[in-house]
């Protein structure tokens, strides 16, 4: 009686275990994380791009930009966010801030557009190195006073305003989470 009492046990938590680890991945809580991933391909602007991002932004006001961004290349890559304005200037907002393989790196960067270069129109995260795929999310815009004026985290399963240019974007599970 003791034995088949003690095989079940270790026969039910064996099964919870298996089970556990169809419905989630290691250190999620259960959840799985939507990203958006990018695709560039080899050509020049190979980037995910945001257009209207003068809805969320102005000139002359100081913004904290944040992104969280993932690669599985075999070394580092370094990346740059990018602000476009009306006039057709563009205004780095980061530049070759390096993200090492496989390893989920939040890059943030503080900057002020002056409005003698124009107002905003577009932004774009583009990697230094062509034909890459990589993830991003999170991507956090807040004004001076700390308050979020635009956060995009694909968690709805869609891009949310962001689009590819010479690159392919799509809303894909999170990489790392299945590692």
């Amino acid at each position: 009686m003791k034995k088949w009492f003690l095989m079940s046990v270790l026969g039910v938590f064996a099964f919870l275990i298996i089970l556990s680890g169809c419905v989630s991945a290691p250190g999620t809580g259960g959840a799985l994380n939507k990203v958006l991933k990018v695709e560039t391909g080899d050509q020049g602007w190979k980037t995910a791009w945001f257009y209207g991002i003068g809805n969320y932004i102005n000139a002359d006001a100081t913004y904290t930009y944040s992104v969280r961004i993932y690669h599985e290349e075999a070394t580092s890559v370094k990346f740059n966010l990018t602000l476009k304005t009306t006039t057709n200037q563009y205004k780095s907002i980061f530049w070759g801030r390096e993200v090492l393989p496989a390893t989920w790196v939040t890059i943030e960067a503080t900057y002020t557009l002056n409005s003698s270069d124009g107002n905003p129109s577009d932004i774009y995260i583009e990697p230094q190195t062509p034909g890459i795929t990589f993830y991003l999310d999170d991507f956090v815009i807040k004004d001076e006073s700390g308050k979020v004026v635009l956060k995009t985290d694909f968690e709805d399963g869609t891009e949310q305003g962001w689009s590819g240019n010479n690159a392919t974007v799509s809303v894909v599970y999170d990489p790392a989470q299945s590692q």
